[in-house]
């Protein structure tokens, strides 16, 4: 079923949702739907550092484009598990992308088309599982970036007059980019492919292969206590005791 309203009194534009994360996909993504459809944001709220930053600069985008927005807190029920920090930044939960698309659908009842962010690989991965069950709970996911990598999609957006420093891709903190993080290294390598100048400030200015280097030569216990913690301490975020405790945690809990 399709829902629309008049714009204008002249044409009808058709509502859909739209997954806002903070990123650069999903920023880029706004940008692009916000002439097509009349737009209904919504974000995903677990409470971990980096979304302090993901927030406001969702919620600046949604002013900024004139979208709704709307908070999905699962902020108590990761906390309900009583795990130790560090699964805040990973939160792993079982088909999370699934229980995020059910959560962020809940949140408008009245609409059945969702529009996400992914890219290529993203999409594929997730493919077969959302088309199982979409026409039995009749919705619709949608991915117009599917076929593309993350690099194509900055160019998109610097054709659209995206401010990419009003994106934030850390997953570690949400002070400032680590630049050693996996969407650290993909966001600065993006850059670079797209030949895009990068606004980002990052606290170890490395290239993303000098860390993959790293990561590889070095322990997991070494790469921590050597570029990780030292980051963690620096931005504060996380109590004391976890930090000084990191690599047991992790050895604990891996």
């Amino acid at each position: 079923m399709n829902h629309e309203r008049p714009l204008q009194g002249i044409f009808m534009v058709e509502e859909a949702i739209i997954q806002l994360t903070g990123g650069i996909d999903s920023t880029v993504l706004a940008y692009y739907l916000k002439d097509k459809y009349a737009l209904h944001g919504a974000f995903v709220y677990y409470g971990y550092p980096p979304q302090v930053r993901e927030f406001e600069l969702v919620r600046e985008l949604s002013e900024k484009l004139g979208i709704p927005l709307k908070v999905v807190d699962f902020s108590s029920y990761v906390k309900s598990f009583n795990l130790p920090p560090i699964y805040s930044i990973q939160y792993k939960i079982k088909h999370q992308f699934l229980v995020e698309i059910l959560a962020v659908l809940s949140a408008y009842p009245d609409l059945n088309t969702l529009f996400v962010g992914w890219l290529k690989g993203e999409w594929e991965s997730k493919r077969g599982l959302l088309e199982s069950i979409e026409s039995i709970m009749n919705f619709k996911v949608v991915a117009p970036f599917r076929t593309m990598t993350k690099s194509e999609v900055i160019k998109l957006g610097e054709r659209l007059g995206v401010d990419f420093a009003k994106t934030h891709s850390c997953i570690v903190s949400g002070k400032m980019h680590c630049g050693i993080c996996v969407p650290c290294r993909s966001r600065k390598r993006a850059f670079g492919e797209a030949k895009v100048k990068d606004p980002t400030t990052y606290y170890y200015n490395l290239s993303p292969d000098e860390v993959d280097k790293l990561a590889r030569e070095l322990s997991q216990e070494e790469f921590i206590e050597k570029y990780f913690k030292p980051f963690l301490e620096y931005t504060g975020e996380y109590p004391k005791e976890f930090v000084d405790n990191l690599v047991k945690i992790l050895k604990e809990q891996g």
